[in-house]
């Protein structure tokens, strides 16, 4: 893989406060997009030097170096690139942009059920995509309840679909994902991909995750308008992938949520990553949930930094009164949804 710019070195130089080593790959620092909680000494963004990216667990933002960095200079992607090839760096960005930009606040669960159950409406689900869910597991009738769909790529569609909301009377103030343009009209971040709805206990869509088609950096995306004029940023939700119940198991993404809760049948809650855990017991309490199954992706056997975020989670939800337990399998397949595929075809196997 081609390296121009050195995660790291391009965080310390844009100002961005690194507070520790989280393992030999790792490096926690405070991240300056969302501004993080309020002690200065705890931090949400990870530096990953190997994969040469970072992570926000806050508020789900990622991505790659040359991103971090646009991100944080409110610029576009080739003038960041530009930039940092010249060693152009300020090393008061971080600070200075956290203090420029202004975000609209989140608005209320209800609001963005509505709006993003009638955004929906006015989408399909592209045959390539549809294929690529098939593929993990699921049947056709799941994507349809499901309600992943794809975002357009028409020119022009983006900015009707918004001018449809707004005739029916649907207010895009406030809700992730939308912004307005230069000139003023209402449009929505666009990429190449599928929208993963994320829902709460009483099935409330309360935002998207994205999965891209082209990705070098990352495969997933909140659908968020942070940085965009009049936008409103993602927050890392937890989704709940189906119904309350007494056992319960947590897992990293809400798409591998959904396939591992269609093949076991078992109720799941979904993290954006393995440090995203604020709130979770309410979530789990708002269930009815007794016994919680933790089953994060089998990098745990390796990764120091996955090992102490479990361990954290335990003790916080033994505190809380759950019993708790955390699950491994076959190194083989690295996620839940993967082995339960596998031991879904061998299933199938046996009976043919």
């Amino acid at each position: 893989m081609r390296r121009d710019f050195d995660i790291l070195d391009t965080a310390k130089g844009l100002g961005i406060k690194i507070l520790r080593k989280a393992s030999s790959e790792e490096y926690i620092a405070r991240c300056p997009l969302c501004g993080d909680s309020e002690n200065p000494e705890h931090g949400h963004l990870y530096l990953n030097i190997s994969k040469n990216v970072y992570y926000c667990v806050r508020c789900g933002e990622g991505g790659s170096v040359v991103e971090l960095y646009a991100k944080i200079k409110n610029i576009d992607t080739k003038t960041a690139y530009r930039e940092l090839k010249e060693g152009n760096i300020t090393t008061s960005a971080a600070e200075e942009n956290c203090k420029k930009i202004q975000y609209n606040s989140v608005a209320p669960i209800e609001t963005r059920d509505r709006v993003y159950r009638a955004f929906l409406d006015k989408l399909v689900l592209e045959p390539h995509h549809r294929k690529n869910l098939l593929k993990r597991g699921l049947s056709w009738e799941e994507t349809a309840k499901n309600l992943y769909k794809s975002l357009p790529q028409k020119p022009g569609e983006s900015r009707k679909i918004c001018n449809d909301l707004i005739k029916e009377g649907y207010k895009l103030k406030g809700i992730p994902g939308f912004y307005k343009t230069e000139d003023g009209e209402w449009d929505f971040v666009n990429y190449k991909g599928f929208l993963i709805p994320v829902k709460d206990v009483q099935g409330r869509i309360q935002g998207f995750q994205i999965r891209l088609d082209e990705r070098e950096s990352r495969k997933y995306v909140w659908f968020s308008s942070r940085g965009k004029p009049d936008g409103t940023p993602a927050h890392a939700w937890q989704g709940v992938h189906g119904k309350p119940a007494k056992e319960v198991f947590i897992t990293e993404g809400p798409l591998k949520a959904d396939v591992a809760h269609y093949l076991s049948g078992y109720t799941f809650i979904s993290v954006a990553g393995v440090t995203a855990i604020k709130g979770i017991e309410t979530v789990l309490k708002d269930m009815g949930a007794k016994n919680v199954n933790i089953v994060f992706d089998m990098d745990l056997l390796t990764n120091e930094a996955v090992k102490k975020a479990k361990t954290k989670l335990e003790e916080k939800l033994r505190n809380a009164g759950f019993q708790v337990r955390a699950k491994t399998w076959d190194p083989a397949y690295k996620g839940i949804d993967d082995y339960l595929l596998h031991k879904y075809k061998e299933k199938q196997r046996k009976i043919v």
